[in-house]
């Protein structure tokens, strides 16, 4: 124990008598006293307002000690007949002192009602009664989600459901998501069939290097979704959870390709057939056309000759 005092940093205690019991709170856990005790005082005052603390300010404390603080209250009792009202010969009132008890008991249940909105507020709810609220709408989030996106997506969810399954409503999903709002071309798909050089026939054949099989695709089902931020700028869990929600948010008969601003080589061709690089197709040819050209000049050289 007395190595631990030791150890612990010296603070000094703040002044936060006459400020509202938010910023009085910040001010404490600013300065490293994190414990905060709060007693209530009949006062006129606003309410919520410090009216004294302890210890008092520009006293010098080990972080994490305990203060208390006396904030405004007027008291359950101005809700009852004058007569309760009256103190003894002594200035003392048994009423009083037991609705200050019950004030004290049932105080986080009056914030909970006054403060009741917040809950509905996705922006503004406690993190653990996101998930909650989500299933209002029927909404169903990813767990690993970041807080802010997940907030933003709910405060959305019945929008989305509106638009669900259209080209819009995926742009705004995953714009809410990433920050980004990407492009979609429907109807098209980036390769088409058995696709060896296709450039140009003139530039030859390069069977291995740029050459993919694929399924038969029907274009009128497929949409290229393209993010305008590099692959290599993003993390793998961010690629995850954009295929995630494409694949939630997607008619369910379509097809999709998603790829971003700068492809990272020919990583579109790994999901394919490719023919490899040691493939057997088209060699020799060049030597056998080489030849029956040799053998066609060969008569004209021998006319020439007496």
């Amino acid at each position: 124990m007395a190595t631990e005092l030791l150890n612990r940093r010296v603070v000094r205690v703040p002044d936060v008598v006459g400020r509202s019991l938010p910023k009085a709170q910040i001010l404490l856990e600013d300065a490293g006293l994190a414990k905060v005790v709060i007693l209530y005082r009949e006062s006129y005052e606003d309410r919520d307002m410090v009216l004294e603390q302890r210890p008092a300010r520009g006293q010098m404390v080990y972080e994490g000690s305990e203060v208390t603080i006396w904030i405004a209250r007027r008291g359950y009792l101005e809700h009852l007949p004058a007569i309760y009202r009256r103190s003894d010969g002594v200035g003392r009132n048994l009423v009083r002192e037991v609705t200050w008890l019950f004030e004290h008991m049932f105080d986080s249940v009056l914030v909970n009602l006054e403060e009741g909105w917040r809950f509905y507020d996705p922006h503004v709810a406690p993190p653990g009664f996101l998930d909650w609220l989500s299933q209002w709408t029927a909404f169903s989030m990813d767990l690993d989600w970041p807080e802010p996106q997940k907030r933003a997506l709910v405060k959305r969810a019945v929008d989305l459901y509106r638009i669900r399954g259209t080209k819009r409503g995926l742009i705004l999903f995953l714009k809410l998501f990433s920050g980004m709002e990407p492009d979609i071309d429907e109807n098209t798909w980036p390769f088409k069939g058995f696709r060896v050089e296709g450039e140009g026939a003139e530039e030859g054949a390069r069977v291995g290097l740029d050459s993919v099989v694929l399924p038969p695709v029907d274009l009128a089902h497929c949409f290229v979704v393209t993010m305008p931020i590099r692959y290599e700028d993003v993390t793998s869990d961010m690629v995850i959870r954009i295929h995630q929600i494409i694949q939630m948010e997607k008619p369910a008969h379509t097809h999709y390709y998603l790829r971003f601003a700068e492809e990272k080589g020919d990583v579109e061709l790994r999901e394919f057939f490719a023919i490899g690089l040691r493939s057997g197709i088209g060699i020799g040819a060049e030597v056998v056309q080489a030849e029956e050209t040799e053998d066609a000049a060969a008569p004209s050289r021998n006319e020439d000759k007496p």
